[in-house]
């Protein structure tokens, strides 16, 4: 994936700023009534928790502990409520997988963009990172995803977000989403630093009544939240001196956070990070140009990495993406070496080259067999669609159409023709992203979009039918729908849908490490999470019956608000919690009958230790004999 922009600038049409007097009067009035009321609110509850807070301004803001099964959050009031996460106790029960037919469930859709008629924000759309528990002494970062009318430019939509009565931001809606709806974030602008205690945010709309047309409603304006900021004594032992560490090679800068996995596996991650950049630039018949900030972190982030000015890649134990390592480090290379080739790419063509230059999406792939599959399992969706609408088609179809129209192209035609096609196409060359292209394809080729598709789809259907890779596809959508699934519900700042991507060159000179290290990490994740890593080794080693009956647990759990009422599921739940109780982190678990074996890891130290569990008397797991 790669994601090029470090900011995001709307244009709209200014809006009026006339008539009105009395009634902006009268509203301002009501604002200003509803700040010193939560105003009040946040001092008498922050003064109660530390009466030594600093009354100037701030630099930069928390969030509350969601590994914690019961998190503290804001209603629409701005009140504390606990809301819980059904946990079933470990009442064990038989670790039989259930049957392998499929349950039937409701595939993860997009949220539709959001057309109402009134600037609004609630409690719910306020956000703050790092993920997990927020300590004194993080940097924390706000996102909001107010309502905005769709005649209103966001960037007319003034911000202001006060921690305690301090203002922390004074910006505006700055940002777009990949589902195009707009979003404020604000990177890193509050200190925790000695500040532990519960603290109120409260966030701002429009707060000056500048706005007439599509804000007719003040008193919607206006949310707050009160976040627990944890003792910077209770800061968890790997985190307590971590620090950004850097070491070079010959393509790269490579940075980790002190230890985390990637800390550890160093030396070997040097090595396929600087085979990753010279196979890139071969297969895209370009030189290097200069080092590349590459981050190894240890925590999701979408599906499994980012690029921006450097690239981001995820690299951690419990990593239930289930990509190959190669492959992900590729893709991401590709992303910075074509920028010599072009810095504005289409995203169907970008992603394509990407996927293809990889040797495949998540593993090595055979293309032509893969785009065959999806045609047969109805999945296809016409070029003009998914050019136009990438990031709305389900992910792994639009990525691999991309790969595979590049791969047809360069088996048809010369490299150097389609090296040329892909660097001279750009979205300013037509009114709409499939009529670029295929204006390039008419230039360079001679052959317009719908003929080359045309042709392309007889290609597919010559080729002998492949029943494995049928269903290695079918499984692998099933699999990914599944894994957003439960970020969406269980780790929303890891859904790519709503991800939060950290600039890491900024973090790093802010010598701020949380956000690349710290994620949801409850023992409901952590279950759900070691179960996605079974179901992603299976699909790797084309056991698809197996696959899908770990997906099946899955999706039970999901489908019943987080409740582990399935066998397997809570038999994961279960040693999950048996491995916490040894002072272990579960990081890989694998299930057979009555035993299990889990690969985990302590607090202090990054090393997997390999532990044998049996299911003994009190259907209880303990070490086995």
């Amino acid at each position: 994936m790669t994601y090029r922009a470090t900011s995001t600038v709307f244009y709209g049409p200014n809006l009026a700023r006339s008539g009105r007097a009395t009634t902006r009067l009268q509203r301002s009035s009501q604002i200003l009534a509803l700040l010193l009321i939560l105003f009040f609110i946040s001092g008498s509850t922050a003064c109660s928790q530390d009466d030594g807070l600093d009354t100037e301004e701030e630099l930069h803001t928390p969030q509350l502990d969601p590994s914690n099964p019961t998190t503290m959050v804001g209603n629409e009031e701005g009140a504390i409520e606990a809301t819980t996460i059904p946990i079933v106790p470990t009442v064990t029960s038989s670790p039989i997988p259930p049957t392998i037919a499929p349950v039937p469930y409701e595939e993860a859709t997009e949220p539709p963009t959001l057309a109402l008629n009134d600037l609004s924000i609630r409690s719910s759309d306020i956000s703050v990172y790092p993920d997990g528990a927020v300590y004194a002494g993080d940097l924390v970062t706000i996102r909001i995803d107010p309502r905005i009318p769709e005649k209103l430019a966001p960037n007319d939509v003034d911000v202001r977000v006060f921690v305690d009565g301090v203002q922390v931001v004074s910006n505006n809606v700055n940002w777009r989403g990949f589902d195009g709806n707009p979003y404020g974030l604000y990177q890193w602008v509050w200190d925790t630093d000695e500040k532990p205690g519960i603290h109120t945010i409260i966030v701002f709309l429009d707060p000056e009544d500048i706005i007439n047309y599509g804000d007719e409603s003040p008193a919607n304006n206006v949310a707050s939240i009160m976040m627990q900021v944890e003792p910077a004594e209770n800061l968890p032992e790997t985190e307590i001196n971590a620090r950004w560490i850097t070491e070079e090679n010959d393509c790269c800068r490579v940075h980790v956070v002190s230890g985390t996995a990637a800390h550890r596996d160093m030396a070997q991650l040097l090595e396929q990070v600087d085979a990753a950049f010279q196979e890139g630039a071969a297969k895209l018949s370009e030189t290097l140009a200069g080092r590349y900030n590459v981050y190894m972190v240890d925590r999701v982030f979408g599906q499994g990495g980012y690029s921006q000015d450097s690239m981001v890649v995820s690299y951690l134990d419990r990593d239930y993406i289930a990509g190959g390592l190669k492959e992900l480090l590729v893709h991401e290379a590709v992303h910075l070496i074509d920028r010599k080739i072009t810095p504005n790419p289409i995203t169907f063509l970008s992603e394509g080259m990407a996927v293809w230059v990889a040797g495949g999406h998540y593993q090595q792939q055979d293309l032509n067999q893969r785009m065959s599959a999806l045609v047969e399992i109805g999945r296809y969706r016409g070029l003009d669609n998914v050019i136009n609408d990438f990031y709305g088609t389900q992910h792994e179809v639009s990525y691999l159409e991309g790969a595979g129209f590049i791969d047809y192209l360069v088996s048809t035609y010369d490299w150097d023709l389609v090296k040329a096609f892909y660097s001279e196409t750009t979205a300013r060359d037509a009114d709409t992203l499939s009529e670029a292209v295929d204006v390039n394809l008419r230039r360079v080729f001679g052959r317009s979009l719908e003929q080359i598709e045309s042709e392309w789809m007889k290609y597919l259907r010559r080729l002998p039918r492949d029943s494995d890779a049928i269903e290695d596809l079918r499984t692998t959508i099933r699999y990914y729908d599944i894994i957003r699934r439960y970020q969406a519900v269980f780790d929303p700042s890891a859904y790519y849908w709503t991800a939060w991507l950290p600039d890491p060159e900024i973090a790093q000179r802010l010598g701020t490490t949380a956000d690349f290290s710290r994620h949801m990490g409850s023992p409901v994740n952590i279950a759900l999470e070691t179960i996605l890593v079974s179901a992603g080794s299976a699909l790797r080693q084309g056991d698809y019956g197996r696959a899908n009956a770990l997906l099946d647990s899955v999706v039970r759990v999901l489908n019943n608000n987080g409740a582990f009422l399935d066998p397997l599921a809570l038999a994961y739940l279960d040693i999950v919690l048996t491995a916490s109780d040894m002072g272990y982190e579960a990081q890989q678990i694998e299930l057979i009958g009555n035993r299990a074996t889990l690969l985990g890891s302590k607090s202090d130290d990054p090393s997997l230790v390999q532990i044998e569990l049996t299911l003994g008397e009190g259907r209880r797991w303990t070490l086995a004999r």
